[in-house]
């Protein structure tokens, strides 16, 4: 059993590792926790080498001592060491899998007895004969009967393609794609008087495009006229020499009136003969003034104007509307003659008041006022009328367009008949009946095939190692998972990845490949023999690479049930490995911290250990500190890093220094987090800022930002001015946390003095 690694030399970040001073020896189960390129690949690759028992060109020229409970191993005997090692790390990925689809190496694990497997594997293949013969006799009726539908979607096409006059390629095809988009559609058929209209203007011509209507026109003044008519009917002329005869016997006043011009110069009337005075003349000229002249005038102009109201609409013929219209227009024009008749009776009333006033004109006329509605019931007609002329012009103004629209409802029309013809042949259904028959019975196939793989894994040492890699991957990546197929190839055995489908399987996610690589290492294990197994070293150099928390629970599952049981120490159980030593090292302090969970996890058996750097060239192995052994999480230990600093009076140690950018980085995110747990947009400057204000949180952020991604010690040492920001910027991070959580800073310095 290994128990420690002395030193090592020239190798990597291992440039001149000594054992450090106190350091735990190793147990039976190891823990390694590094931070990325902390070494701990490196490490694995020095285990490799004992399990190749050959040098590896990429740790030529390096020396190291490791010791065991027996003796110690260096680079000069390692070849001769009786020790069984087997190590997973990115190497072991490389030279034994491969993810672009191609075959690799087996994994040959010793099968059951197999006159059993045998007879069974014999009766699934006679099973697996009478499928496929099942499968081919529905096969050529579902054929027959997909021949039979497709001849009627081709003639259905054919018909289509004819009826409508259809000049591009329409077939069964397009009639497919067709069918689908009716199917969607509520029913698509037309009754006959819209089948006829539109499959009319599918088919006319664009030089016969259709007929186009005037509109109607129509409005009238008869509200000032009437307002007129309110405001002259009701007066009766002021004239100051009239005849009162003449006032009250209107007859009479226009005889007078009409004949008054004929006795100019006459000194007896022509009608009587009686004479005709001067002063009778005067009289009359005075009764007939030039003012009343004027008002009859205005009378006699209103009369026209109310005569010249009445509405009379040409309407269009019936006939001049396109078919599809013409039963909308009768209905829309049905009501106008109505209206036009209660509106022309206005007008007759308002004449015949007005022939009065002229009749008498000093007579008082009442007019009434007009409804404001007298010429809504018009107006709604004539709109009525309007759109209706309107959709008509537009099959003209839109003809293109209408035509395509009626081409597509005739379309669809004759489709839908296909559908119903269809379903009441019943084909489909048929065929339904036949594919549910026929899946039954390749889901029997797919069973039985599936049975005869399992009789052979238990036959094939390649097929039962295939079959363990496989329960693990589903175990791990679900019943989609990748999984392993064996393959002939040039006459042996080999492993290859796969779809589900059965594809080889390619581009896979890092996650997959993780998955895979981890599970093909546990199953590789098992050809070792138990006893073989139990005396061997096993290193696991971080299995969880690019998987999720819930993989990586399962992968600490399967290293439990895989290396660790409970063996009787007298009276009692305890826990160890089943392989002679366990080594796991990994930079996912989750994983660690479940890995360290489990029994045994006394430090006796279960050491601890941290590999950190200290330089860029520089890392060391050590015990793992108390502070973050200690708890589950590795916020303390950041602290611990920086609270070491903080107190240390050489502020340019290197150690210090090569740890200290990411570590406070990293621990003012946690912090920051902790205290304002918002979205997960928010950045670590953004919380620093509400929780130090913007000033103090851009000091002690600014150089860390800088110093976090330093790649060498040169760019931390050559910085004298930011070391000595690096200490204020610290400095400032502990008063503020100690000033503004007193309670959460005790508690930190209680657990790191406390370890």
């Amino acid at each position: 059993m290994i128990t420690g690694i002395a030193k090592i030399k020239g190798l990597g970040v291992y440039d001149n590792y000594t054992k450090p001073t106190g350091i735990k020896e190793f147990g039976v189960k190891n823990l390694i926790y590094g931070w990325n390129y902390s070494g701990k690949t490196t490490l694995s690759r020095l285990f490799a080498q004992l399990e190749n028992k050959a040098i590896n060109s990429d740790l030529a020229g390096c020396s190291f001592t490791i010791e065991t409970d027996s003796s110690s191993i260096t680079e000069k005997n390692f070849t001769e060491t009786n020790l069984s090692v087997r190590v997973f790390n990115s190497d072991f990925i490389r030279d034994n899998l491969n993810f672009s689809g191609q075959s690799f190496k087996p994994i040959l694990l010793l099968g059951k007895d197999t006159e059993q497997a045998q007879k069974s594997l014999d009766h699934c293949v006679e099973l697996n004969t009478r499928a496929r013969k099942l499968i081919e006799d529905y096969t050529k009726k579902i054929k027959e009967l997909n021949s039979a539908s497709s001849n009627a979607r081709t003639k259905a096409a054919a018909n289509i393609k004819k009826t409508l006059g259809i000049v591009e390629i329409y077939t069964a095809i397009q009639l497919t794609s067709d069918v689908k988009a009716v199917s969607i559609l509520n029913d698509s058929l037309l009754d006959q008087d819209n089948l006829r209209d539109s499959l009319k203007l599918a088919l006319t011509s664009d030089s016969e495009k259709p007929l186009t209507v005037t509109s109607l026109n129509v409005s009238t003044n008869l509200v000032s006229i009437n307002e007129d008519a309110v405001k002259f009917l009701g007066v009766i002329p002021s004239l100051t020499n009239t005849i009162k005869h003449l006032e009250q016997n209107s007859s009479i006043e226009k005889w007078i009136e009409q004949g008054l011009p004929l006795h100019s110069n006459k000194v007896s009337c022509e009608f009587c003969g009686g004479e005709l005075t001067d002063h009778r003349v005067e009289e009359l000229h005075a009764h007939f003034s030039k003012d009343l002249a004027e008002h009859k005038k205005r009378v006699e102009g209103l009369y026209g104007q109310a005569k010249a109201a009445v509405l009379s609409i040409a309407l269009p013929k019936e006939v001049e509307f396109n078919s599809p219209f013409r039963d909308k227009y009768s209905n829309a024009a049905r009501m106008l003659p109505t209206a036009l008749d209660k509106f022309n009776s206005l007008v007759d009333s308002l004449v015949t008041n007005i022939q009065a006033k002229i009749d008498n004109p000093f007579k008082v006329i009442t007019v009434a006022d007009l409804d404001k509605n007298y010429f809504s019931e018009i107006n709604t007609q004539v709109g009525c009328i309007n759109d209706v002329i309107s959709e008509n012009n537009a099959l003209s103004i839109n003809f293109a367009k209408e035509k395509a629209a009626a081409k597509s409802r005739v379309k669809n029309h004759y489709v839908q008949e296909y559908i119903d013809d269809r379903n009441a042949v019943g084909n489909d259904e048929v065929v339904s009946r036949l594919n549910s028959c026929k899946d039954r019975i390749i889901r029997f196939l797919t069973s039985v095939e599936s049975e005869s793989i399992k009789l052979k894994a238990i036959i094939s040492k390649a097929q039962l190692g295939r079959e363990a890699i496989n329960e693990r991957l589903v175990s791990l990546l679900g019943s989609e998972a990748v999984q392993i197929k064996v393959i002939p190839d040039s006459g042996q055995d080999r492993f290859q990845l796969v779809r589900i489908t059965g594809a080889p399987a390619r581009n896979l996610s890092d996650g997959e490949k993780t998955a895979i690589a981890f599970s093909y290492f546990l199953t590789k294990l098992q050809e070792l023999k138990p006893d073989e197994f139990k005396n061997t070293i096993v290193y696991i150099d971080d299995p969880i690479s690019s998987l999720d928390a819930n993989h990586i629970f399962q992968i600490t599952a399967g290293i439990r049930d895989f290396f660790l049981h409970q063996v009787a120490n007298g009276s009692n159980l305890e826990w160890t490995t089943k392989c002679m030593q366990l080594f796991v090292s990994t930079h996912n302090f989750e994983f660690f911290h479940l890995l360290r969970e489990m029994k045994p996890d006394n430090q006796n058996k279960a050491p601890l250990f941290l590999i950190k750097r200290k330089s860029s060239s520089s890392s060391v192995l050590v015990n793992m500190p108390i502070s973050l052994s200690k708890y589950s999480s590795e916020y303390h230990f950041l602290f611990d890093i920086i609270h070491r600093y903080h107190k240390n009076p050489d502020k340019t140690d290197h150690e210090v220094l090569m740890l200290l950018p990411n570590a406070v980085r990293r621990f003012i995110e946690l912090y920051t987090y902790s205290r304002l747990p918002g979205q997960y947009k928010d950045t670590v400057d953004q919380r620093a800022a509400l929780l130090f204000g913007n000033e103090k949180a851009k000091r002690i952020l600014k150089v860390f930002h800088y110093f976090s991604h330093a790649n060498s010690i040169e760019r931390l040492a050559g910085n004298n001015e930011l070391i000595f920001d690096v200490e204020n910027a610290v400095k400032d991070l502990f008063s503020s946390i100690q000033g503004n959580d007193p309670h959460h800073w005790s508690a930190l310095l209680d657990a790191i003095e406390t370890t």
